[in-house]
């Protein structure tokens, strides 16, 4: 289950370059507690006590359980997902640290993908890590 709190379109990016999944958008601030949930939360998330995974920006203010992933998305090679390239019509996303999935362990990847128009750099991180969490195949 993917939950969406916050201004982000990354939900667009499913069925189109990412793999469709369960998703619930929210705008609210909700207490979730489910060990395999992903939430994007892109300015800061409400607390998570139990999921599989927390995507936020890289400037965000976050509150997590101990034992819940923290997935940072920013500029920076220092965060859990950045950008190594852009062009006019391509964007590579890079994994930049091992990340426990569903079913096991992802290793640090870097993946080119269409760069679509009316998305962020930031809903393009986000989507990606929440299809690395998912271990789901990823269009290309």
């Amino acid at each position: 289950m993917l939950i969406i709190i916050g201004e982000t379109n990354a939900a667009g990016l499913f069925g189109k370059i990412f793999p469709e999944t369960e998703f619930i958008h929210t705008w609210n601030s909700i207490e979730i507690n489910a060990p395999n949930a992903v939430v994007i939360a892109k300015n800061g998330a409400p607390e998570i006590t139990n999921a599989l995974g927390v995507i936020v920006g890289e400037n965000a203010e976050h509150s997590v359980k101990r034992g819940v992933q923290l997935i940072v998305c920013g500029n920076s090679p220092k965060n859990t997902v950045c950008i190594t390239s852009r062009t006019a019509d391509k964007i590579t996303l890079a994994l930049n640290r091992a990340l426990k999935t569903k079913s096991g362990v992802c290793e640090p990847l870097e993946l080119p993908l269409l760069l679509l128009e009316g998305f962020s750099e930031f809903d393009y991180m986000a989507a990606f890590a929440a299809s690395v969490l998912f271990q789901s195949e990823i269009k290309d």
